[in-house]
């Protein structure tokens, strides 16, 4: 007999190209009692995956025990379900958040920045009190600024008769 297109299923087979059907025809083949010598490996494999296909399935008793087991559980515990009020202070909660980081971002960087339009200030009252011209060639133009400075920061209060 020839049996090239059991053959061809075989190779179809491994290479893993063969559909359901075909490999239905490899296990009916394989099932049979006269199958030829050079065909004999391969019959305990199919003979292994018909068994172990048995094996995993799980009959209708189980289902019906499960069944029972989940009808039984129902009618002990009734379904309670829990509500929650939903306020629109807690709808709102995630807003808030974001308005406080939004603040706390803004007064970071404000306070970042005091620091720097101080010296600015500063830089530039000694940077006017540097071009005055009361300074001449000869004299301590540092010792005239400092002084010069010191004079600007004191402020004279008038005296009470």
């Amino acid at each position: 007999m020839d049996y090239t297109y059991i053959e061809q299923l075989l190779d179809k087979y491994f290479s893993c190209e063969t559909s359901l059907g075909e490999e239905k025809v490899l296990r009916a083949f394989f099932a049979q009692e006269d199958v030829p010598i050079r065909l004999l490996p391969y019959r305990q494999l199919f003979a292994e995956m018909t068994q172990s296909q048995a094996e995993e399935a799980l009959g209708t008793a189980f289902d019906q025990k499960v069944l029972a087991l989940i009808s039984e559980q129902e009618s002990r515990q009734p379904l309670r379900v829990k509500a929650r009020m939903v306020t629109m202070q807690r709808r709102l909660r995630p807003l808030y958040k974001a308005a406080a980081c939004v603040a706390v971002v803004l007064a970071l960087g404000q306070a970042a920045q005091m620091p720097y339009s101080e010296k600015a200030a500063e830089q530039e009252n000694i940077a006017d009190i540097i071009k005055t011209p009361d300074i001449k060639k000869g004299e301590n133009a540092v010792a005239k600024s400092d002084t010069a400075a010191k004079a600007a920061e004191v402020t004279v209060l008038p005296v009470a008769n």
